[in-house]
């Protein structure tokens, strides 16, 4: 196996057991996402990226402007509606993600009832 090939799966398998991890969290430590929540800064740039870790999200649909929304945005997973969980969740999509994280809580600001369209290739 070379070496790019060795990379590829690497990054590959830490993205699903992250996946794992936030399937874990949103269900198993509610306390922890809720307290990352009071530091995410930023907005959405909708990028997409998040919804193409692994695989692209069958729920993805794109328009014929170019753009991409969620067709189950209002009933989507748990993991969906708290991504990013945390700065490890940000490796995930590279870094690409316009979110961050603060040292000291943020403002309050609610995202779960915002629609977002999401550019998709």
């Amino acid at each position: 196996m070379d070496y790019r090939t060795y990379t590829i799966l690497r990054f590959r398998a830490r993205q699903a057991a992250g996946k794992v991890r936030r399937l874990f969290l949103v269900h198993f430590r509610k306390s922890y996402v809720a307290e990352q929540a009071t530091l995410l800064e930023g907005e959405c740039n909708r990028c997409g990226n998040c919804c193409e870790i692994l695989f692209k999200c069958p729920f993805l649909v794109k328009q014929d402007d170019g753009f991409s929304v969620c067709s189950i945005y209002e009933n989507r997973p748990l993991q969906c509606n708290a991504f990013p969980i945390d700065e490890r969740c940000l490796a995930d999509v590279k870094f690409d993600c316009t979110f961050s994280f603060g040292k000291t809580p943020a403002p309050e600001q609610d995202r779960s009832n915002s629609l977002i369209q999401i550019e998709s290739d």
